[in-house]
Formats: structure tokens, sequence, C-alpha cells
């Protein structure tokens, strides 16, 4: 009796691929996570931006995918913009990280570089989608791409809102010290300033005139708000009152700078 050959095994179907695990971007921006995660896990969690970075990097992920899964244009464009704004809220981190010396200026550099070439590649990915055309290009975002180290990686890095924004950081970090963290309403006026400069950063990546605005008035609501605790402070004694009132010029001229927007 001749023996009964078996067929070969049928060869397991593929696995089924997202669609946003196709495209270069999501990968890059995924090394983005990992490498702020890293910085992340050194740094003292009461500084307001370890927050914010954390889930603004993990947003980009995100809103990139869900982007990527939509059909309908309406939809998946304005998804991106969410993924383009918080790549543009990292960015703001990064100069807050360095600003307080969690991050050295070449450090924060390197994370901005790539950065800026995820936000070039969403924004070239946005363009593609609005026009019904798939490609990955890279595209320039509101800037050339830095032509020396002190260049600006991003359109937003030279907003004079945004520089002031910054400069009343560094005071705030010059006078507070290591005091920042251990006083409530020092920690406030963190929170208060940390999302001035992020959202300055973001409202003006925002491709809506609605979405701009509402940026642009949350920053100036951080203004008010770090104003009023440095009232607070004051007269709590934890800071003096010329000091204050240094803090609040640096205030009151960003909300003049917004107000221009």
């Amino acid at each position: 009796m001749s023996p009964t050959l078996s067929k070969p095994a049928a060869k397991p179907p593929p696995p089924q691929v997202f669609a946003h695990e196709k495209l270069q971007v999501y990968g890059k921006a995924l090394d983005f996570v990992a490498s702020a995660n890293n910085w992340i896990s050194l740094w003292d969690k009461r500084h307001a931006l370890v927050d914010h970075l954390s889930r603004a990097a993990e947003s980009v992920v995100s809103n990139l995918a869900e982007a990527a899964r939509q059909r309908e244009a309406p939809g998946r464009l304005t998804i991106a913009d969410y993924a383009i704004g918080s790549s543009l809220e990292c960015a703001g981190c990064l100069d807050i990280a360095q600003i307080k010396g969690l991050l050295t200026r070449a450090q924060s550099d390197k994370e901005k570089s790539t950065l800026c070439e995820v936000t070039r590649m969403l924004v070239g990915l946005r363009e593609s989608w609005a026009e019904s055309v798939f490609r990955e290009d890279i595209v320039p975002y509101n800037s050339d791409p830095p032509s020396s180290p002190s260049a600006p990686h991003f359109h937003h890095e030279s907003l004079n809102a945004y520089q002031a924004a910054l400069t009343f950081m560094r005071w705030f970090i010059e006078y507070s010290g290591t005091d920042a963290l251990s006083q409530r309403t020092f920690r406030q006026i963190d929170e208060a300033g940390t999302r001035m400069v992020l959202n300055i950063a973001e409202g003006n990546g925002r491709y809506a005139e609605l979405d701009h605005r509402r940026f642009i008035q949350i920053a100036q609501t951080g203004a008010v708000k770090a104003a009023v605790y440095l009232d607070l402070s004051t007269k709590a004694g934890l800071l003096k009152e010329h000091e204050a009132t240094r803090g609040k010029e640096h205030l009151r001229l960003i909300s003049t700078l917004l107000a221009g927007f």
C-alpha cells in the first residue's frame, strides 16, 4: 500500500500592518519619544515641563496614527494639525529644559534637530493629504533649515513674543532658584510660564485661524495667572516687591506682544 503524501502546511498570512506603520515619519517620531522619555526619567517630576513634554511627545505619535487611519480629508487634516501642534509644544519644552539647566545647548539642539525633521515631514504629509496625493516630502516649515548652531530650528523661535516668554522663564529661574519646586506658589508660576511658552509655539503653527487665536489667548491667560502668583509670592515673603515688579514687567510686555497677533 503506497504511503499517503501529506500536503505542505499552508503559509500563515502576513501580519496586517496598520496604515501609520508604513509612514517613515512615524518611526522617526517614535525615536524622538524614546529619547524624550530617557531625559524625562532623569528630571524632577515637579517641573511643569515634564508632564507637558511626556504628553506632547506621545500625542505626536498617537495623533499621527489616528490621522493615518482616517479616510475623510477634513477629519484627517484636523488630527494631523494636532500632531504638528504637539511637536511644536515639544520644541518649547526643550527650550525650557535648556533654561533650567536640564539640557545643555548641544543636547537641546540635537533633540530639536530630530524634532524639526519630524515636524517638516508631518507638514509635508498633511499637505499631501490635503491634495489627496500621498507623499512624505520634507517641506519647509515657515523657515529654512538652520544654517548654523545659533540659527532657529522653528519659525516660532523668531517671534518676539516667544523670546519674551523665554526671557520671563530665565528671570523666574534666576530669582526663585532651588525654591521653585518646593514652594506651591512658585510651582504655579512655573506652570503658568511653561503654558505661556508652549501655547505661543503651538498657536503660531496652527493652520486654522480660530485655533491660532485660541492658543494665543491661552498664552495671554498664562501671563495674567503668572502675574497673580507673583503678587501672592510677594505677600508670602518669597519674593521682594521690586523682584515681583520686574517679573510683571516681562509679563506686561508679553501680553502686549500677544495682543498684536
